[in-house]
């Protein structure tokens, strides 16, 4: 009898026991879920990208044009700063006629107005008020700097001049202006070339590329990487955009392990062209990278792949 009275009695706090159990596995099961991120994935792959070579380049102004005084007489005002971004038909000085100081009651003499006749950027006065000034003066009252389009000059070896050389009846080679971000340019514009097809050089002995410069992105002065299109194609390491991260540090791509964690990988950038980008180093054929859900992500987190390929296994 005490026998059958302690094993009903085992029975009962077993029956106890996995009521509280099992509901907590299957909550731990559940949170361990809830815990993956979501995320989207596409495989790093060798595939043909434009041939494209890099230099540094300075931005100058595409062409300066010197506003004189139509008459001769007194520069009485200067209305512009050394630098400023002056508009069509700003007021830059006034000048009154010497005629007009000699007979101020002579008819068709008396003050004048300068106006800019581009848009620009205004250089240093070029004389002061007071000085007398008139068609026949060289030096002008101020050089404006045309700065739509701008200019970037830059160089690059002569052995790989053949490689930009253009072919055919083009007459362009696309050429583009990044700062410190090297997936996003800041203008994308045109070498300008020779009647044989080759870049054409600069007084300076310098290769010139020209850009639309609506927004202003580049100034005079500003030192930028240049990226020119060559001939053909080439054999590259590439990845979607999407893929690609920026830390203070530089960039990098969360890389989907075969634990299904996610680790954050520093790559070196290349040349983006229509969606893909050029990985240097950093990354091998085959790896998965995440496009899509990185922003929930940290070293380690735990993933589940809803869209995209997954890693497979390396061979020991």
């Amino acid at each position: 009898m005490q026998s059958s009275t302690l094993r009903l009695a085992g029975r009962k706090t077993c029956k106890a026991l996995a009521a509280l159990i099992i509901p907590a596995l299957m909550t731990f099961q559940a949170c361990a879920t809830w815990a993956q991120s979501p995320v989207a994935t596409a495989s790093a792959v060798i595939r043909d990208v434009p041939a494209s070579l890099k230099s540094i380049g300075t931005a100058v102004v595409s062409r300066s044009i010197v506003v004189r005084s139509g008459i001769e007489g007194e520069l009485t005002e200067i209305d512009f700063t050394g630098h400023q971004h002056v508009q069509v038909g700003d007021l830059l000085a006034r000048v009154e006629s010497r005629g007009h100081r000699a007979h101020p009651d002579e008819a068709g003499r008396g003050s004048i107005e300068l106006r800019s006749p581009v848009s620009g950027i205004a250089g240093s006065p070029l004389h002061h008020v007071g000085d007398i000034i008139g068609p026949a003066d060289k030096t002008g009252v101020v050089a404006i700097g045309r700065v739509e389009p701008i200019s970037v000059e830059f160089t690059l070896p002569a052995s790989v001049l053949p490689v930009v050389r253009q072919e055919g009846t083009e007459r362009h080679i696309q050429a583009w202006a990044y700062g410190d971000d090297k997936l996003h340019p800041l203008a994308e514009g045109n070498v300008l070339l020779a009647e044989d097809g080759n870049p054409r050089k600069t007084d300076r002995g310098k290769l010139e590329a020209t850009f639309p410069n609506g927004d202003h992105a580049l100034s005079p002065g500003m030192r930028v990487d240049i990226r020119v299109r060559g001939n053909g194609d080439r054999a590259a390491l590439t990845i979607p955009l999407a893929a690609v991260q920026r830390s203070a540090t530089g960039y990098f791509a969360y890389l989907v392990t075969e634990s299904r964690t996610a680790h954050a990988r520093p790559i070196a950038v290349g040349l983006v062209s229509e969606g893909i980008v050029v990985v240097q180093d950093g990354l091998e054929p085959g790896d998965i990278v995440i496009i899509d859900g990185q922003d929930q992500l940290t070293e380690g987190s735990p993933v589940v792949i809803v869209k995209g390929p997954s890693p497979r296994p390396r061979p020991d």
